[in-house]
């Protein structure tokens, strides 16, 4: 499926459950004025995603399970990104300060270009992590990070794509505040729809490569 049909899909989900998004917004929002409770509220938010994604009617008690179940997953790895980025951070202002740096200037002519691929691979890690956390049967930071890691490996132009609307879509909401009200709730639909079909298409290839070379392995 075409990146353009995923945000089509995505948008029609969200547009399905646009009260419930929109007043979980206004919450998320408000959430971040105290930090730590954004990436609960997020959870909820995410939960919308997940059962409009599926087309499976949602309530205000599967809000509430889904904030009990993953809240505190959704802050930890909220720090776990942030810590990422930080390091990122630090490393790129690290080797380009003269005054810090016991290396020489060409040695950051190198580095600089790598730590930023290294964040944008990140940033597409951070993209698909929390629809991960919440697709898993199982879900573990380090299954959630790997998968996460694969799939912006195995399909790096989708998640170019996703990445640049997602921050289009931030960009719009800092000039046009009420936008953060909607802008968790699509941002979780594309994210939810994106790893959904993604990973159903890569399974589908799979199965297709491995009974291929069954009957492959059957005529020889």
């Amino acid at each position: 499926m075409s990146p353009f049909k995923i945000i089509a899909k995505a948008a029609v989900a969200f547009y399905d459950e646009l009260f419930l998004y929109f007043v979980l917004g206004m919450g998320h929002a408000l959430s971040w004025l105290l930090i730590l409770p954004g990436p609960f509220v997020l959870a909820g938010v995410y939960t919308i995603g997940q059962k409009a994604v599926r087309g499976l009617g949602v309530s205000w008690l599967t809000i509430w399970q889904g904030i009990k179940e993953f809240g505190a997953r959704s802050l930890l790895l909220f720090l776990i990104v942030v810590a990422g980025y930080g390091v990122i951070i630090v490393n790129l202002w690290f080797y380009n300060a003269p005054d810090v740096s016991p290396f020489p200037a060409a040695v950051a002519a190198w580095t600089t270009p790598l730590f930023v691929a290294i964040a944008l691979l990140w940033t597409g890690i951070a993209f698909y992590a929390q629809a991960f956390l919440m697709e898993l049967e199982e879900p573990t930071f380090g299954l959630v990070l790997r998968n996460s890691l694969f799939l912006t490996l195995l399909k790096p132009f989708h998640t170019l794509f996703y990445v640049v609307i997602t921050l289009v879509v931030l960009v719009l909401s800092v000039g046009f505040p009420v936008l953060l009200i909607f802008s968790p709730g699509f941002i979780s639909a594309l994210a939810l729809t994106a790893v959904r079909t993604l990973v159903t298409g890569l399974a589908e290839r799979l199965a297709a490569a491995e009974e291929e070379a069954d009957e492959t392995g059957e005529e020889e």
